[in-house]
């Protein structure tokens, strides 16, 4: 098996030169050790350390997936926060999710309810009540609610609770709307925003949806941080490299650029350390077209191409085989380059824990000089 890993990312891997290292050398190095292994694992972490000699992305020795009931525990979601009141002794609803299971007709639970139970089982403030929504098999959940902080007076409900997955999906969808909301403050409705949240294909068609929704923006921010990548980049900027050349004009209905599908306006593109891969292809891409400025942070420098290979034993080995490289006189391999913004901007964990969004900020500033008004509000908003 150590054998079959080294000679799959020797002949795999995406630069015949292994990025500078000897390969015979570094199996000579790790080999011996393999007689001392007391299990697969042990193994799979000697293997890491000879491909980690590499300094490449995208690469790592991995176990068979795990069977059925083999993962960790799984907590579900109610679809609301809560914060603790000390003063009351009970939860208190912060938040509800919007089109999450409490955000139902039928599920009485407001911003200000307090938790009285789960499953008749009495949650206090300071409590660790995770646990009684930890691996259930009846997804429906009975929650005990009340307006005041007493079980005289409270309710009950039945709440068809979600898995984590789910959760983060109303969690981002919450912060989306969020910095959509800040941008029309900002900018008096003049600029548009959206969010690219990984380079897949639901992504696009999503992206595909809302720039025909605010193709009448007067300029457009494209934010794609947090985005750990796929592979749709040309897509995306196919449609953005498109040009105007006819408009139509229906009686009785608003004028219509063609291409229907594209977006003309100034824009930009925010990135952050967290856009990988093929979320770094893209803000290159962009700016090697001409199509806008980049902001935020350099990127992660995790560029390259990879597929998953299969040993004797169901482990599987990431070995990257495409290169990435600029369209520049160098040919500059964007594996470990980290792309460069135009202008650099970075919130700071004060900035996060305050709920400012510099990057953001600086998105719309830069818009609004191209569209020759000033910032509007000076207000800021929430992070991620």
């Amino acid at each position: 098996m150590f054998g079959d890993a080294w000679r799959t990312m020797k002949y795999r891997f995406y630069d015949p030169a292994m990025h500078g290292m000897d390969w015979d050398a570094a199996k000579a190095k790790y080999e011996p050790l393999v007689k001392d292994v007391g299990d697969r694992q042990e193994l799979l972490n000697i293997i890491n350390e000879m491909i980690g000699e590499l300094n490449a992305s995208h690469t790592g020795a991995a176990p068979p997936p795990r069977g059925f009931g083999g993962g960790g525990v799984s907590t579900a979601s109610l679809g609301f926060d809560l914060e603790p009141d000390k003063t009351a002794g009970h939860y208190r609803v912060s938040y509800v999710y919007e089109n999450g299971p409490a955000d139902k007709d039928w599920v009485k639970v407001n911003v200000g309810d307090y938790l009285i139970a789960i499953g008749g089982k009495p949650v206090k403030a300071g409590d660790e009540y995770w646990s009684l929504l930890n691996d259930r098999l009846n997804r429906k959940i009975e929650v005990t609610l009340n307006n005041k902080p007493s079980e005289e007076g409270a309710w009950k409900t039945r709440i068809e609770a979600i898995n984590g997955q789910a959760y983060s999906t109303l969690r981002y969808e919450r912060w989306v709307k969020e910095r959509r909301q800040k941008v029309d403050e900002m900018s008096g409705g003049r600029i548009g925003y959206i969010h690219i949240r990984a380079m897949d294909q639901p992504s696009l068609r999503k992206f595909e949806k809302e720039i025909r929704e605010f193709r009448n923006k007067e300029a457009m921010i494209i934010d794609q941080r947090w985005n750990g990548g796929g592979n749709i980049e040309q897509e995306l900027l196919a449609i953005l490299v498109q040009r105007e050349y006819q408009v139509w004009v229906p009686r009785g209905v608003e004028a219509a650029g063609r291409p229907f599908a594209g977006y003309f306006g100034p824009k930009v593109v925010l990135q952050n350390w967290r856009s990988a891969s093929n979320a770094e292809m893209f803000p290159a891409g962009f700016r090697a077209l001409g199509l806008g400025k980049v902001i935020g942070t350099p990127t992660m420098g995790a560029v390259i191409g990879t597929g998953s290979y299969s040993l004797i034993d169901g482990s599987t080995v990431r070995t990257p085989g495409v290169g990435v490289y600029l369209a520049d006189q160098k040919h500059t391999n964007m594996e470990n380059y980290g792309v460069q913004p135009d202008i650099q901007v970075d919130n700071s964990p004060e900035d996060n824990l305050a709920g400012r969004d510099r990057q953001l900020d600086a998105a719309v500033e830069e818009l609004m000089k191209q569209l020759g008004g000033g910032r509007r509000n000076q207000t800021t908003t929430n992070n991620q």
